[in-house]
């Protein structure tokens, strides 16, 4: 291929991967045009609106996939063994610990400089459900929508479009390293908020890397949904008033949570190498295999050319 045609080759994969950015971008503005025009205050019901946004991404992610899957799948949706998922729970727990680390020192830097004192402001009131809306004026209902929509659905609906769409599309071109770090770039940057953009990017490559060494989509599912539980879930259930769970015992819940995902974080690195020793095990057996059937038809090709010889000798 000339270097024109490379170049045309990348600019398509980057501007399909910008397509599936801005399907994702289009189904929350679908549900908030939705939510505009029956006079519904998306802040009041931002579990119900979330939900719709997140089911509605995930259809039209699945609809990408199908489109463009007809040399080779665009999304992989292979079954993890038990030991892959236990070892993407390690590394998932592992992934809080460097977020903890990683707040606790921009804490310790926004201490003597005002920048990152308005910016870990404005990543708290970002990450604060009831910032916007007095949690009085929101149903119980939708609170708990909201927490299980955060927890088990938008782990479906940005692991499609991050790690499924964009990072296939660039992955078909690029390769996978460079479509690793490209993928994890634009899921920081989605993000918005200063603070979060710095974690988020670290997160985002991990699944991704996750994603590659499993060929499972489900793998970066999982490493999202142990993130959002532990980070955003279970606190969020603490801060329901009507549960009246004593800030007390909430705090030393947290505490005792954050501690052990610092633990885990070492741990993490050592369940990374275990999902490469897995992957490397497994791309051996798949060239056995190969060379195997190679053989076996060189055989039979050799089988053949013998049975014409005697035919012709006859």
């Amino acid at each position: 291929m000339s270097f024109w045609g490379k170049v045309l080759t990348g600019f398509k994969a980057l501007l399909k991967a910008a397509l599936a950015l801005a399907i994702f971008v289009l189904a929350e503005y679908v549900v908030f045009t939705v939510f505009a025009l029956l006079q519904i205050d998306y802040k009041v019901y931002k579990g119900t609106y979330n939900t719709f946004a997140a089911i509605l991404c995930v259809a039209a992610m699945l609809i990408i996939h199908k489109i463009c899957s007809k040399k080779e799948p665009l999304i992989r949706f292979n079954k993890l063994s038990i030991d892959q998922v236990i070892a993407l729970i390690i590394i998932g727990m592992g992934m809080l610990g460097f977020v903890s680390i990683y707040l606790i020192v921009t804490d310790k830097i926004a201490e003597s400089m005002q920048p990152v004192e308005e910016a870990m402001e404005e990543y708290r009131d970002n990450v604060d459900r009831y910032v916007d809306v007095p949690q009085v004026f929101i149903p119980v209902w939708d609170s708990f929508l909201y927490i299980i929509t955060l927890s088990f659905i938008v782990p479906f609906s940005e692991e499609f479009t991050f790690r499924g769409a964009v990072y296939g599309h660039l992955n078909r071109v690029f390769g996978v390293w460079v479509s690793v770090i490209m993928s994890a770039l634009i899921f920081g940057l989605m993000h918005g908020v200063s603070v979060h953009v710095g974690y988020a990017l670290v997160c985002g490559a991990v699944m991704a890397t996750c994603y590659y060494l499993t060929d499972s989509i489900f793998a970066s599912v999982i490493l999202h949904m142990v993130f959002n539980i532990f980070g955003s879930g279970i606190p969020n259930v603490f801060e329901i008033d009507q549960l009246g769970i004593p800030a007390s015992i909430a705090n030393k819940i947290m505490l005792t949570t954050n501690t052990a995902c610092m633990i885990f974080l070492p741990i993490s690195v050592l369940a990374i190498a275990y999902l490469v020793i897995v992957k490397r095990k497994k791309e051996a057996v798949r060239k056995l295999a190969g060379e195997n059937i190679s053989f076996g038809q060189a055989e039979d090709k050799e089988e053949t050319v013998e049975v014409s010889e005697v035919e012709a000798e006859e």
